[in-house]
């Protein structure tokens, strides 16, 4: 961290800049504060790169891949600014060094610590292509950032990545990469595979502290990387093999992203973070930096309001209240024991003790150029293309310098435990749009959207396309062949086989001036749906295979029905009961049975104390499971009595997924737990490996066949054996880059006993889970 000179920004945006904290090829860094006193990271466009279109251009995209990449190892985009006079992106901060800065400082990093490293880069590598479908380019060891919580990726794609940018002619953008692959020398557009040869260059550099085509001439670079056997003599012998593969020649010969985690980090990265995985020295310059960054005016990070929003740049903080003092950094006597996995490897001296005296402004620019000195020859191994300029006009595309590559493909390696299956087929939903949960009967999968469509199970292959059931959905089966579904004005039925209409009923014949139903139940030929007509919302028992309302209930006092569930020939659902027990302050989930034949009420009850609120599911052997209190309860739903408890984890937890004897449960975290049904005993707990700071929304579907079960969040699926816990592989879908970065969570339905439909945005994928 640096001093702000005069010509730096003060403000950009809501933000207040306090001091520079690095440089890029085409940015500065600052840790600033907003109005809440915490600090955040502002990358600002250099002024003279700023008024290119070109650049503000790439500037936004390169944005809107940060704010959809937020999540595993990528910090979450608090704010941007690409239109402002200076273009901006602020993160939160973190306290961190540099991947160079760490290699300068330490020299070559434990085996350990370049395995976390390698396998959450490669795990970020998979996203961002799953997101955008192209090469990421957003790799380098300055813009890699080690902290104690792990690693954090702070470029998204070619500005980012790059070591220095300049205007041509006609407003043009150039830009110097960092690195060339084989495929860039040769005047190929780089694909995804060359993010993993510039892993494979950063890994190789952080585990020997060299890069793996330094040796010679710096002229000659380019040559040493499309005809030279990469030199990984200084690397760990476990790691070399790996490494070998990621720097083939032929992009086709390089191992994807997720093979290269699974092989990397077997347990995934949550086996070794968040504590212990920096080496020694590492770790104590990082606090340091952390303590150094607490002593800047106006910027607190934790929560504690520390400068006032109207407040001057020059201004007094406020007083605030005391600050626990930084955690005590490791040191070589107390560093943890590397995984089973990790070769054991010589622990770095001591950090030298930092000057004292001074501002901490003075300090900690005193620090920054030691580090940087030290480096200097090292990071220099990396920057092997700095020759090749990159032309940018407008939203075009880049080109590469040019020159020939002889590679041939190297065999493929056997598949990769852990690694993502193939997927069997892929499926673009017509119109972009996907209006409801598919339906799978038989051999055929009918999808809703913008048309019904028709699925061949085995092949992904379209069977049929019918336009005019546009917006049928709440798919059901209604016999053998036939499906049942709700479009704008009527219920259809419709052949599974070709899409052919066999009845409609509107929905005004129901009842005057009906509107679109909600299905809420569906048991044999029966489905319960609510649906209001003028003013009047009722309940409705519909019999669809003699196409006849049963009865119709008016909806009560707090009944909304979406939560229903047929059971022991009974509709059962919940609402906030009449008024709360005595001496709580608190309503209580009422639960009550509807007779399926008369539409009415059977009986009412509460269960300990459940709420409205808490997530509860009904299991087939009539278990009421509920997450009240932050735990797990399991109830008898006939007498009332609790069945067993499962206390609170380290997060509340979600909804949970009865299966065959064992009730699957995850939390709001990373967590997935195991349960016998019986007893509520755990069975296993497994994690999704999935590196946040904020609660995720996950849900749990058990394959058919028992053996599986699938874990989906906003950002992956992972599947877990269902016996034993084990984490079988994550899954990542490619998406479009026109998609919008909030596309809710994944879903799944479980097709047949060795197949999960899995879909988030638009497009679906038949996934193996057997």
């Amino acid at each position: 961290m640096e001093a702000l000179t005069a010509e730096e920004p003060r403000e950009l945006g809501p933000y207040r800049m306090r001091a520079r904290l690095r440089e890029t090829g085409t940015a500065r860094v600052y840790l600033a504060h907003g109005a809440d006193g915490r600090g955040v990271s502002v990358t600002a466009a250099r002024p003279d790169l700023a008024a290119l279109p070109a650049f503000r251009s790439r500037f936004r995209d390169e944005a809107r891949a940060a704010e959809r990449l937020a999540g595993p190892w990528v910090a979450p985009v608090l704010a941007t600014g690409p239109e402002e006079w200076l273009p901006w992106l602020a993160t939160p901060f973190a306290a961190a060094l540099t991947l160079a800065e760490a290699v300068a400082l330490a020299g070559p990093l434990p085996e350990a610590t370049v395995r976390t490293l390698g396998a959450a880069l490669a795990t970020t590598l998979e996203r961002a292509h799953a997101v955008t479908g192209r090469a990421f380019q957003g790799l380098g060891a300055d813009v890699v950032l080690l902290t104690a919580d792990g690693p954090l990726v702070t470029a998204f794609g070619v500005l980012g990545g790059a070591s220095a940018a300049s205007a041509g002619e006609g407003g043009r953008l150039g830009v110097t990469v960092g690195y060339l692959t084989p495929e860039q020398v040769a005047g190929q557009k780089p694909g995804p595979a060359a993010d993993v040869f510039m892993l494979g260059m950063l890994l190789t550099y952080a585990a020997g502290g060299a890069g793996p085509f330094d040796a010679g001439p710096a002229d000659a670079a380019a040559h040493r990387i499309a005809h030279s056997v990469p030199d990984l003599t200084p690397v760990p012998a476990a790691l070399r093999p790996l490494l070998g593969r990621c720097l083939a020649k032929a992009p086709g010969a390089r191992p994807t992203p997720a093979e290269v985690a699974a092989e990397l980090v077997p347990g995934g990265v949550d086996a070794v973070l968040p504590d212990g995985w920096l080496p020694p020295r590492v770790a104590t310059a990082i606090a340091e930096r952390a303590a150094q960054a607490r002593e800047l005016p106006g910027v607190t990070l934790g929560g504690t309001v520390l400068w006032p929003a109207d407040a001057p740049p020059g201004a007094a903080p406020v007083p605030a209240a005391p600050q626990a003092p930084p955690a005590t950094p490791a040191t070589p006597d107390s560093a943890p024991p590397l995984p089973a996995w990790s070769a054991p490897q010589p622990v770095p001296a001591p950090a030298a003790t930092a000057p004292g005296g001074g501002s901490p402004l003075s300090r900690i620019a005193a620090d920054r150029r030691s580090l940087l000195t030290a480096g200097l020859a090292s990071v220099a191994g990396l920057a092997l293309g700095a020759g090749a300029v990159l032309a940018f006009d407008g939203d075009s595309g880049g080109t590469d310098s040019k020159s020939t590559a002889d590679a041939k493909p190297a065999a493929r390696p056997l598949p990769v435990p852990g690694a993502p299956p193939t997927a069997r087929w892929g499926y673009a939903v017509p119109g972009g749009k996907l209006l409801g949960t598919p339906l799978a009967q038989g051999a055929v999968l009918v999808v809703p959207g913008a048309a019904l469509t028709g699925v061949d199970l085995r092949t992904g292959r379209q069977l049929w396309n019918r336009p005019e059931l546009a917006g049928v959905a709440q798919l059901q089966p209604a016999d053998t062949d036939l499906a049942f579904g709700a479009g704008p004005a009527d219920f259809v039925w419709f052949a599974v086989a070709d899409g052919s209409i066999h009845q409609k009923v509107p929905y005004a014949s129901l009842a005057p001036g009906m509107g679109t139903p909600e299905v809420r139940a569906h048991a044999g030929t029966t489905v319960w749906f609510t649906a209001t007509a003028g003013k009047d919302a009722a309940l409705y028992a519909y019999d669809i295979a003699h196409r006849t309302v049963l009865w119709r209930r008016p909806v009560g006092r707090g009944e909304t029905f979406e939560w229903a569930t047929p059971y022991g020939g009974q509709l059962v659902s919940r609402r906030p009961a009449a008024a709360p027990p005595k001496g709580a302050k608190q309503v209580l989930a009422e639960f009550f049975a509807v007779d399926p034949k008369t539409g009415k009420d059977v009986w009412s009850r509460t269960y300990g104390s459940v709420l409205p609120t808490d997530e509860a599911v009904l299991a087939p052997d009539g278990t009421l499971l509920t997450t009240a209190g932050g735990g797990l309860q399991a109830f008898d739903l006939t007498t009332t009595n609790p069945r067993w408890q499962h206390p609170k984890g380290k997060a509340p937890y979600g909804t949970p997924a009865p299966g065959k004897g064992v009730v699957y449960v995850p939390d709001s975290g990373t967590q997935v737990t195991a349960l016998g049904a019986a007893d509520g005993q755990q069975r296993w707990a497994g994690t999704t490996d999935l590196a946040l700071g904020t609660p995720v929304e996950t849900h749990m579907v058990a394959g058919a066949s028992g053996r599986t079960v699938l874990a989906l969040d906003p950002f992956q699926v992972t599947a877990f054996d269902a016996a034993s816990g084990a984490r079988l592989w994550k899954f990542q879908d490619a998406g479009t880059k026109e998609e919008s970065a909030d596309r809710g969570r994944y879903r799944a339905v479980a097709a047949d006993a060795d197949t999960a439909v899995v879909w988030h945005g638009a497009t679906l994928y038949a996934l193996p889970v057997s």
